[in-house]
């Protein structure tokens, strides 16, 4: 009898190989194959709801732009220079706008495409909720997803307080303003007048109208140049972190400040307003 690594004799025939097998895949049960609702067991579960969603026109479905995506920190030359999703872009609106005095431009498309999409996501939610095939595994995955739904309807309610806050404390100098009104949406304009209605109405009643004719203004400007308007500081300070070289800025005392990219300041507001309105820094 012949080794198997001894060559065959020439009488004698060359053993074949088996056929090749087609590759296995996994065989679904009978529930799951009949069942017209999207699987939540493979991909990004997160993807997977933002694709199954319909979306209204116009509106971007990317992964790159889903509620719960992975935000990694890249560290390419173009970091920040590559589009960025919607929840990072809302979180940046939102720290610009709690970190600086004044009123700054309405993200109203940002968070109308928000709330669209955290309208969706809560109707698929709910259906895969109720549906009977749902596994444990599943239910335990929808959790996460409603908990990530929860932190940026958070950070919608914290930014559209933020700006709430800002326009009652300077109400008389918006409404005084007529370059300001465009920053505001209809919504936000509407109730600042409103406001500054009640409020002169308030003080009208309560105090002016037992005061001298010449005592009733609001808005009036002291011999020093003092306001009674409520205005933005704008010598608060910020902490900024430069997102590129934004050159050279003379600070009161007259020395230089470099902001070179990737480093961190704390200065007047004044001194870097055109960067942070341009996104040049961003305020932390």
């Amino acid at each position: 009898m012949s080794s198997f690594f001894q060559e065959p004799d020439s009488d004698d025939e060359i053993p074949q190989l088996p056929p090749e097998l087609p590759p296995l895949h996994p065989v679904a049960s009978s529930s799951r194959a009949s069942s017209s609702r999207p699987s939540i067991t493979q991909d990004s579960f997160l993807s997977r709801l933002e694709a199954t969603a319909s979306p209204r026109p116009g509106i971007r479905t990317d992964h790159e732009d889903g509620i719960g995506e992975e935000m990694e920190e890249e560290e390419e030359e173009d970091e920040y220079e590559l589009e960025e999703g919607e929840v990072r872009r809302l979180g940046k609106a939102w720290s610009r706008e709690r970190g600086t005095g004044g009123i700054l431009a309405w993200e109203g498309e940002l968070v109308d495409s928000l709330m669209d999409k955290l309208e969706q996501q809560q109707k698929l939610v709910d259906t895969l909720k109720s549906d009977p095939d749902t596994s444990e595994e599943e239910h335990f995955k929808l959790v996460l997803v409603q908990t990530e739904m929860e932190r940026v309807k958070y950070l919608i309610r914290s930014y559209v307080r933020c700006r709430l806050h800002k326009i009652e404390k300077y109400s008389y100098h918006i409404i005084l303003t007529p370059s300001l009104h465009s920053l505001l949406s209809g919504a936000e304009l509407s109730h600042a007048q409103r406001y500054t209605e009640l409020l002169h109405t308030h003080y009208s009643h309560s105090v002016l109208d037992s005061l001298p004719e010449w005592l009733r203004k609001m808005d009036d400007t002291y011999g020093d140049g003092l306001s009674m308007v409520t205005k933005p500081n704008p010598n608060l300070p910020v902490l900024i972190y430069c997102t590129r070289d934004c050159g050279e800025i003379t600070l009161d005392s007259g020395e230089q400040a470099a902001l070179a990219k990737g480093s961190t300041h704390l200065v007047k507001y004044r001194l870097v307003e055109t960067f942070v309105l341009s996104g040049q820094v961003e305020v932390l």
